[in-house]
């Protein structure tokens, strides 16, 4: 067996890139963008009104203004030039007409016969009330840079630079094998002897929130000839995931069907708990992690070994958070292993707290949903209330 400090080492040296490739902007929400963004125009585009009111030219200090046109936003004028003493009636988001800088705001205006109004503010400096061309970001700045996970905001700000199309990090394919004879499918009919995969389908959520794609997802009965040939057909993904069968009883038949293959094992079992029994490796140039099959113990191993190497290999530093917190109970007896328990993280009075919850065991669901963090416990430590721990925050959604 290797520590988890070896184990991480080992998967951090293995190499494997999933390209990148172009996209619809409009499409690219949580895609992460492999170089830098520049902006294809000027926003705004052109000189445009802030306010509802009347667009003078470059030197506004009349008092009379005659009123030669009207331009709503999305249309333009006609007449070539404004005079000094003559006034377009604008709206905001009105494209200024060409000798104009500045908007005189309706609330300081006087409407006065035969197309004729009357500035009623004393004040009025060059420039007011408008959005000058450029006032956001200038065509070819860089508006997002590489490595950025794009939000909602950034799709606007990508639209309203003409960026139609851009170019981020393929998602990573992943393919997930859990095996046992117990298990069956959520839409199936539950008999006395069945399990739902619910560690499939936690897996396929948990690679979802990776920036990744679960492109299949099967249950394969504990017969290694279906075992072998369910992993030929995985290898058509980046990543292939196992669950269940990969201790040493009679059934836990994944890691022989693997070697027979041809599998590269970098490492098998692990100085932790839980999630002992991992298994980690190359078959055909790709990675394979094969799980144990309890769901705490699923959910323990992605989050500690998996999440990492995704988000890697998508150049996106480690998303999960570390923290420390003071124990608000006791823990149970020191571990020979080093222990990853479910706890609640809270914060009281500005400090951070966290309480170890009271049933460990691996194969409990309801303390897992419970849970929002693992506390690290080193092997042969015992930790009392009041000390303080090391504890990784669930990602959100996680």
């Amino acid at each position: 067996m290797i520590s988890v400090k070896k184990a991480l080492s080992i998967i951090e040296k293995v190499k494997y890139s999933v390209g990148t490739e172009y996209i619809a902007s409009n499409k690219a929400l949580g895609r992460i963008v492999s170089e830098n963004v520049l902006s294809k125009t000027d926003n705004p585009p052109f000189n445009m009104s802030a306010m509802d009111g009347y667009a003078v030219c470059n030197k506004p200090h009349n008092k009379v203004y005659k009123v030669v046109g009207e331009i709503f936003a999305g249309h333009s004028m006609s007449k070539k030039k404004i005079l000094k003493n003559e006034a377009v009636r604008v709206y905001t988001g009105s494209k200024l007409p060409q000798g104009t800088t500045t908007v005189i705001i309706q609330e300081k205006t006087k409407v006065l016969d035969n197309n004729f109004i009357l500035h009623t503010n004393n004040s009025l400096k060059i420039g007011e009330y408008v959005r000058k061309k450029g006032l956001d970001f200038k065509k070819n700045k860089t508006i997002i840079k590489s490595g950025k996970i794009l939000n909602a905001r950034d799709i606007a700000l990508l639209i309203s630079a003409n960026c139609k199309n851009i170019k981020v990090f393929k998602k990573p394919k992943v393919s997930i094998l859990s095996t046992g004879d117990e298990l069956i499918f959520s839409e199936k009919i539950k008999k006395d002897s069945n399990i739902f995969a619910s560690s499939l389908y936690m897996l396929e959520a948990l690679i979802h929130l990776s920036f990744s794609e679960c492109i299949h997802k099967t249950i394969v009965k504990d017969n290694k000839n279906k075992i072998k040939k369910a992993l030929r057909e995985a290898i058509k993904s980046d990543i292939i995931i196992t669950t269940g069968g990969v201790s040493v009883g009679k059934k836990d038949l994944i890691r022989s069907s693997l070697i027979e293959l041809g599998f590269e094992e970098k490492f098998w079992k692990i100085t932790m708990r839980p999630g002992k029994p991992l298994l980690f490796g190359i078959l055909k140039s790709k990675p394979v992690f094969s799980l144990p099959g309890n769901p705490v113990s699923t959910y323990v191993c992605f989050l500690i070994f998996i999440f990492p190497f995704l988000i890697k290999i998508l150049n996106l530093k480690n998303n999960y958070y570390k923290k420390i917190a003071k124990l608000a109970n006791n823990t149970k007896l020191a571990s020979k292993r080093e222990s990853y328990l479910r706890g609640f993280f809270y914060k009281q009075n500005n400090e951070n707290f966290v309480k170890c919850l009271s049933n460990q065991d691996s194969s409990l669901l309801n303390m897992l949903a419970t849970s929002n963090c693992l506390i690290k416990i080193p092997s042969n430590k015992k930790y009392s209330k009041n000390m303080f721990v090391e504890i990784i925050l669930f990602p959100p959604l996680f």
